[in-house]
């Protein structure tokens, strides 16, 4: 069960060496959900914003390649290190439902936000490519010590997740993907679909959040990138990702994304993986398209696929008991 769902204690955990301070805009979001739980709110709001602060008293921050990241951890110290890595455009929150069940079933759950997304700093040198984006996980994991970690990543987090297992083997024990495939090349599309999101995200959603008016950039996810109709709270922390994240963040990494050799390195590293690998796609997944994923697993030596019914890109979000349970059975298979 999320903590959105129960009271939890705001409580700061205890400090590290490691630890740096807190980002501007954590400080700032933390101070205005203070503010709000101190004014009339009605009961389902005040149980929304309690279960945002409770999140949030979880925060921690470290520095990484000279970019202070959010990060959160949860679950026994001596537990199997299983790292969550969002998706494009959004923030660790996203990862609310899984955090706790997998905790309580004795890992030790880290979830963090990539540079420029969610409550970690943006990168001044605009470094959102994939590599980059590896280089600062292959940083968390040396700097919390967590040895070899099972991954699991959805969408964007899953180029780099790949990226890390395929050139430093010795950091993962296993890989899960959701809403992953491959994505073949079009050369119109690549100098066409960069821009259009740019527009979409930058120019239109964002301002439509800042303006508290989530509900509209939740009909265009609900209409062309779900099957299911996510709850309140899930809405409002999936379009919280749209109000921080860089809108550099956005144009770098769709425009790379959209280059051959990074299309194409996707293919070439799934073949250097030697770890399990579970591909979980949804099977109406506009973006991701399970043949592609299929194609993907096929490369792999150690793969294996999962098409789940009636889903589209917003896994985590659509369906998080059938994520936590699908999570449990695989990570269990590869103790």
């Amino acid at each position: 069960m999320s903590v959105l769902a129960q009271p939890v204690p705001f409580e700061r955990p205890p400090a590290r060496p490691v630890d740096a301070p807190p980002t501007a805009k954590y400080v700032a979001y933390a101070n205005e959900v203070a503010t709000r739980l101190a004014g009339r709110l009605s009961g389902r709001e005040r149980r929304r914003l309690e279960g945002e602060r409770a999140l949030l008293a979880r925060a921690r921050f470290i520095e990484l390649n000279g970019v202070v990241h959010h990060y959160q951890e949860v679950g026994p110290s001596d537990g199997q290190p299983l790292v969550l890595i969002h998706g494009w455009d959004c923030s660790s929150f996203w990862w609310h439902h899984v955090v706790d069940p997998l905790a309580q079933a004795g890992y030790r759950v880290i979830s963090y936000d990539l540079k420029g997304h969610g409550f970690s700093d943006t990168d001044p040198n605009q470094n959102y490519t994939v590599a980059g984006f590896s280089a600062d996980l292959q940083a968390l994991i040396r700097a919390l010590d967590l040895g070899a970690v099972h991954l699991a990543a959805f969408s964007l987090g899953a180029f780099v997740g790949l990226h890390v297992a395929a050139h430093h083997p010795d950091m993962v024990r296993s890989l899960i993907f959701f809403n992953f495939s491959l994505l073949p090349y079009n050369k119109l599309a690549s100098a066409f679909v960069p821009r259009l999101l740019d527009v979409v995200f930058n120019r239109v959603l964002r301002p439509i959040e800042r303006r508290n008016l989530w509900w509209l950039p939740f009909i265009y996810a609900r209409l062309v990138m779900a099957q299911h109709t996510p709850s309140i709270s899930d809405i409002r922390l999936g379009t919280l990702g749209l109000r921080y994240c860089d809108p550099a963040a956005v144009r770098v990494s769709a425009t790379e994304l959209s280059r051959p050799e990074i299309l194409n390195a996707v293919a070439e590293q799934a073949r250097m993986i030697r770890q399990p690998l579970l591909l979980v796609a949804g099977a109406n997944d506009p973006i991701m398209r399970p043949a592609d994923g299929r194609k993907l697993v096929a490369l792999t030596p150690n793969g294996s696929f999962l098409e789940v019914p009636k889903c589209g890109h917003l896994i985590l979000f659509e369906l998080p008991e059938q994520v936590i349970q699908i999570m449990r059975l695989f990570l269990k298979s590869v103790r």
